[in-house]
This record gives C-alpha cells, structure tokens and sequence, in this order.
C-alpha cells in the first residue's frame, strides 16, 4: 500500500467523523425541540482497494444520516388524539351550559319551580290578601326570567359555536396548505437523494396538530409524501389540496369541500365534538326546556281558566300564561297589572280557595312522560351531569394513553444529551486519530524523501 493510500484513508476519516460530530451537535442544538427527532450517522467502509491477491481497505464514510422515528407510535398518537380532542370539547361544551342552569342553588330552576307552586299554597291560606297573590305573580315572572335566560344562553352558545367552527375550519385549512408546501419540498429532496430529516418532523407535527381538529387516514408513497384524508374526504397529497369550509342547513352544521360540495363524515377530533354537540346536544337540550315550558303553560292554564277573579263581579277564564315561543313564557299582563284577577275561587265566592289548592297539587301531578315536571327537570339536568362525566373521564382516560404515547416517542425519538455526549467524546477521538494517522504518514513520506 502506498504511503498516499494512508493520506487518503485518514482523510476519509476525517470527514466521516467531523460529518458525524455535525450530526450530533445538531441533535444537541434540538434536545428541546418537541417536533424534532433524533439523528444518528451510519458508517460504512469505502470500496475496497484490490492489488494482486491482496485486498486493502481504502478509508470509512458516512453512508446515511437515519432519523429516528417509530411510526407505530406516530399513527396511535394521531388516533388517540382525535378521541382525547373530541370527548375534552364535547365535556367543555356541556359544563358551560350546565353552569347556566345553576343548580343546585337558590337561583336554580328547580327551586323557582318549588316556589311558584308552593305560593299557589300560601295563597290558597288567604285568598284574598294582594300580598300573597302578589307573590304568585312574582314568583311565575322569576320562573319565566329564569326559563329565558337559560334558553337565551344555550341559544348564544350556539352561536358562538357556529364561529367557533368557522375558525377551527379556517385553521385546518391552514395546517393543509402547510402540509401541501412541505410535502413538494420532501418530494423535491427525494428525487435528487438529499437528506429530508427536518422536513419529515415538520411534516409529522403538522399531522399530530391536524388529527387534534379531525379524524385524519393517513399513508405515505415511496418518495415518504403523505397523502391524507378528512372524514373519508381526499384532503392533500404532494399535487393537490382541497380546502374546508362550514355549512349551515337549518340547525345542523357540516364540514364540506369548498370545490366540490363533498361531505366529510366526522369521527373524532375537537370539530367533531363541537358540531356533534351542537347539532345533537344543544337542540335536545332546547326541545326538552320547550317541553317542561309547553307543558307547565297548558296544566296551569287548564286549571286556572276554570277560576274566577276576585273582581266584582268576579270573571273567569283568565289564561295565567299567554305565549310561549323561543324561551319566552308570558305572564297575562291583566294579573301582572292587577294580582286580583288571578283565578283562586271555583265558584265565584269569596273565601273559596280550590282552585289555588288544585294548582299547589300540580307540583305532585304526573304530566310529563309519566313524571311531574319537577321529576323531568331534575331527570335532565341529571343526564346533562352524567354526560358531562362521561366525557371528562373519556379526555382522561385518553389524556393517559396520550402521555404514555408521548413518553414513548421521547425514549424512542428524543435527543439524551449524555449519550450525544458520550457520541461528541468518542467522534472527537477519532477525528483525532485521524489527524495523528495523517501526521505519521507524513513522517513516513519525509523519511522514505530523505533515503532518495
């Protein structure tokens, strides 16, 4: 073997080894970068030098630099993502209405409902004192105020659910685009065989935060270009992206293409639970306050229309509630202005009271669904409370398996700054002994000089 042979080896050793020293101190540079994924240089011999019989080694160069990523770990993170997502939106939705409804406290539905029929009781004690008759009216508009507010919150938190949506929707569009550019760069980088590292973590972060929004598919070509879809809806490949858009039919929101009008069918994923609980939850929630307001409407007004006032001369057929539409139950303005035209007496007398007894008994009266409207009001808020902790043990239970995942992925793809540390000593070493191997070679090559 020649002496220039030693020179070329130690060389080679020398850029392999300073190549590899770059790897590690870029994955020293990103020990805390989340999205990144760990590197590491692959060594390989270069090809062999043949004389005669005799093979020589001709030096060592870096073959590949691999980056290390499970996506076994990748597509479960994204799965479970969209459940954890999902179940925390729908668990979020659900305790900002039931916070509207107060319960239980003073100022819940409930209680009111307690005290107007109670005052029906009280009232029936002494017919005609306009304080307690006074107390009924009253008692019925904190009843109706109650009833709207809760309807008129439900009905805003729709609506800030419809533009909740659209910036979700604006969002996901977004992450498309993004992964739309970076697939054309990875695509690029394939084609003419560099090194596409950087731009596969980019990509794979803009996957876990797009499974975040949506139920995601995912598969990747030969040239490692993700092609994904939405719902079961083509979404973006390395040519070609679709973008999103909100439609409202009625009272349903969807999640449509904005190009062709093709539906995409959700699963999983934030936007799923918001339109889920908006087009399922909140519209149950509102036919169900409609119903306990339709109904206590009809059965006091049923019994009260059969009362006479404490008017001279005494009338009847006083409805107590005029109207109800969209939360707004209304009190007869005639009992509002004068508490004596309220209905207490069945036959016209004075002292007769049985009309405010029957309306007191209400309270126990089997109306709705086989249950008093205090039963189905409380069945209600009950299943409200039950779904609530349904889905906030769901985001739990998949807040668990995320963290596992996700400390998975660290072990497997994470930067450990002792091991890099370990890897810049024993790189730094070689290199080193490289130098020395060119530094006797030249001793050797001035020697052999000297003998001419």
């Amino acid at each position: 073997m020649a002496i220039n042979s030693i020179f070329s080896i130690a060389r080679s050793s020398l850029f392999a080894h300073q190549q590899a020293l770059a790897v590690t101190s870029t994955n020293l540079a990103n020990a805390n970068n989340p999205n990144y994924s760990r590197q590491v240089a692959y060594f390989s011999t270069t090809p062999p030098d043949y004389r005669a019989r005799f093979t020589f080694g001709s030096g060592v160069a870096v073959e590949d630099v691999m980056r290390i990523r499970n996506s076994v770990t990748d597509n479960q993170i994204r799965m479970n993502n969209q459940e954890f997502y999902d179940a925390s939106k729908r668990a979020s939705v659900l305790s900002q209405i039931e916070s509207l409804f107060l319960e239980p406290s003073e100022f819940g539905l409930s209680n009111l409902l307690t005290k107007f029929f109670n005052s029906w009781d009280e009232v029936a004690l002494d017919p005609q004192s306009l304080a307690l008759r006074t107390d009924v009216v009253q008692s019925a508009e904190l009843l109706s105020e109650k009833i709207k507010s809760i309807y008129s919150g439900i009905s805003q938190t729709k609506i800030d659910m419809y533009s909740e949506a659209k910036e979700m929707t604006a969002n996901i569009n977004t992450i498309i685009k993004q992964i739309h550019a970076v697939n054309k760069q990875i695509y690029e980088a394939s084609v003419v065989n560099n090194d596409a590292n950087d731009l596969l973590d980019k990509r794979d972060a803009l996957l876990e935060e797009l499974s975040q929004y949506v139920n995601i598919n995912v598969s990747f070509d030969e040239n490692n270009v993700a092609n994904v879809s939405i719902g079961g809806v083509f979404a973006v490949d390395g040519l070609h992206h679709k973008e999103f858009k909100i439609v409202k039919d009625g009272d349903q929101l969807e999640l449509f293409t904005t190009e062709d009008d093709v539906s995409a069918t959700l699963s999983g994923g934030v936007l799923n639970g918001l339109l889920d609980t908006y087009n399922v939850e909140l519209p149950k929630q509102l036919d169900t306050l409609d119903t306990l307001a339709n109904t206590l409407m009809e059965s006091v007004n049923a019994i009260h229309l059969k009362g006479y006032s404490l008017t001279d001369p005494p009338q009847t057929g006083f409805e107590f509630f005029t109207k109800y539409e969209n939360g707004v139950l209304e009190i007869n303005k005639d009992l509002v202005e004068d508490p004596f035209n309220l209905a207490i007496s069945e036959d016209g007398t004075t002292g007769n009271n049985n009309i405010a007894l029957e309306l007191a008994k209400l309270k126990g009266e089997t109306v709705i669904d086989g249950k008093t409207i205090s039963e189905y009001y409380s069945d209600f808020i009950t299943d409200v409370a039950n779904e609530i902790n349904l889905q906030s043990n769901n985001a739990e239970s998949y807040s668990l398996v995320l963290s596992q995942l996700q400390q998975a992925k660290l072990e497997h793809s994470g930067v450990s700054t002792d091991e890099e540390m370990m890897n810049v000593m024993k790189y730094q070493r070689s290199y080193d002994a490289a130098a020395k191997l060119i530094s006797v070679a030249d001793d050797l090559l001035e020697t052999l000089l000297t003998l001419v």
